[in-house]
């Protein structure tokens, strides 16, 4: 089967159980372009690529403003409302929908599933919708969870689901972690090519289910500190559950897109859509950290100004009665240039993949609870040893790409004289500048303090364009990187955004709704302390 017809068919199957953000169920049986009688192999990767496209596309958007990675382009206007920190209702209603359409395919997949007993495709569809939840709970604080997913008939018809707290929806988040931990010990049906992220390898699932339940944990760390050691000590205790993504080769939990025009990475084709004019630029936030570090991945995230080997970013916010151009874009490997301007015949926009989980979170994480004192390494590595493993992680995982920018920028790979051809080596020894750089250097005799800047530092850093949803929600948890800057754009004054807004099908239909609150509203765990400023 061609791989157009194949994600024509899958997203036709994921429509057959398609929801509204109230998940009242729709009924599309009379329209024969669309699966009438799905299966586990069609509803999973049109699931995954629903979640695929709101982490891609809007939730990757609003974080790499909110982390400062981007700002509004003077050329365009896309995304002012962005940098104002005032998107209206309904800027991430898609987000919102695309999560839920997703969360109810799993359902759906989870039943299907155990009638036919292929606990492979039931223990996925668990590890997803703790995933997704997490997501929506994450991104707008209070969800429906207990009463969400059960519009059809058959599962109760609650068109109006109430909203649970987020402690509520956490702790139903560890329960369909621990389901599917109990399913992945079993033998069953699983997946083949259907499965998008993994390609049905149940090794890797596990250890997704592991990090996973790691990032869970450790999203309590200022909220609820003894349940979240609580739970990474029982995850350490157990072999089964103290395997984290970065243990193998290619374990990074990601879709990937770019096979044909029709599968384009989900951002670039909502560039392509708004006719590629050029919405992002660098903010100087991160471009000049990345810059004053001596950091190779500069090039591998920023574009020098066209026809320059210069980089120039723009105050955050600051898009209005300034000149067009002469600034960096974000690259084809983060889906930013929207032009492709400096693409190669390896790489554009429409290639770039999206991130679920990566081997770099995954190891700052588990740098993080040893620097916390709560475990000692499964692996036997110390904290600084972690931390520079995720460093290391994100290099690797980049390396061809960076490889790929030095060629188009310079012509040459050893532009730079002592270039290894190892560019985390590279960002080590310093060769960009004088030395090493300031955040290079773990401390490992500091304070705890200190260490968990250092690692969310360089987790902000490796996030830069594609995980920026994520990096925005660790900067909420911990407050670091602890410089980002007020945009200048702003109609809040001195605050920065803290959640975002349910969108308006909520408020108007779903008669459950608590009432609207405003972005500057921290959610239940980011607790004080965490992200004051």
């Amino acid at each position: 089967m061609s791989i157009n017809k194949k994600i024509i068919i899958i997203a036709a199957a994921g429509l057959t159980f398609g929801v509204s953000s109230c998940k009242k169920y729709l009924d599309v049986n009379s329209n024969p372009n669309v699966a009438k009688v799905p299966t586990v192999q069609t509803l999973l990767p049109a699931a995954e690529l629903y979640v695929g496209s709101a982490v891609g596309m809007d939730l990757e958007v609003a974080g790499s403003f909110f982390a400062q990675y981007w700002t509004q382009s003077p050329g365009a206007s896309q995304y002012h409302s962005y940098d104002q920190y005032s998107p209206g209702q309904d800027a991430l209603t898609y987000a919102w929908t695309n999560l839920y359409t997703a969360n109810e395919d799993f359902y759906q997949l989870y039943k299907l599933a155990d009638s036919q007993k292929q606990t492979g495709y039931m223990a996925i569809a668990l590890l997803m919708q703790a995933y997704t939840f997490q997501l929506t709970t994450d991104g707008w604080g209070d969800v429906p969870f207990t009463a969400a997913l059960k519009g059809q008939y058959a599962d109760g018809h609650l068109v109006n689901p109430k909203y649970d707290s987020q402690s509520v929806v956490y702790n139903g988040i560890i329960a369909l972690i621990d389901s599917a931990n109990v399913l992945l010990t079993k033998a069953g049906g699983s997946p083949g090519g259907d499965d998008l992220i993994y390609g049905g390898d149940m090794t890797k699932w596990q250890e997704f289910s592991n990090t996973l339940a790691l990032r869970v944990y450790l999203r309590l760390s200022q909220i609820n500190p003894t349940m979240a050691q609580a739970g990474i000590v029982a995850l350490y205790s157990n072999p089964a559950t103290s395997v984290f993504i970065g243990t193998q080769t290619g374990d990074d939990a990601v879709i990937k897109y770019g096979y044909s025009s029709a599968n384009n990475n989900p951002l670039f084709a909502e560039e392509v859509g708004l006719q590629q004019y050029q919405n992002f630029v660098a903010s100087n936030t991160c471009l000049d950290t990345l810059n004053g570090d001596n950091d190779p991945r500069l090039f591998l995230f920023y574009e020098p100004v066209s026809g320059t080997g210069s980089f120039t970013g723009l105050p955050q916010g600051l898009y209005n009665g300034i000149a067009y151009t002469g600034y960096s874009f974000p690259t084809v490997y983060v889906a930013g240039d929207a032009q492709n301007l400096g693409k190669t015949t390896l790489f554009n926009s429409g290639n770039a993949p999206v991130n679920f989980l990566t081997s770099w979170e995954s190891y700052f994480l588990q740098a993080e609870v040893v620097a916390r004192g709560w475990v000692a390494s499964s692996s036997g590595f110390a904290d600084d040893s972690l931390f520079y493993h995720g460093i290391m992680a994100n290099y690797s995982y980049y390396n061809s790409q960076i490889a790929d920018a030095y060629n188009s920028y310079f012509g040459v790979d050893t532009a730079l004289t002592g270039h290894t051809s190892t560019y985390y080596a590279d960002y080590m020894s310093g060769i960009l500048g004088s030395g090493p750089g300031y955040w290079t250097v773990y401390p490992a005799t500091g304070a705890i303090a200190q260490k968990i800047q250092f690692i969310i530092t360089q987790k902000w850093l490796a996030m830069c364009g594609n995980q920026g949803f994520e990096a925005w929600t660790e900067w909420r948890r911990t407050g670091y990187p602890n410089w980002l800057t007020y945009s200048v754009s702003s109609i809040v004054g001195n605050n920065f955004p803290k959640r975002l807004l349910y969108p308006t099908s909520e408020s108007t239909v779903n008669s459950s709704f608590p009432g609207l609150k405003p972005m500057t509203q921290k959610v239940w765990w980011d607790a004080p302390g965490s992200a004051d400023h």
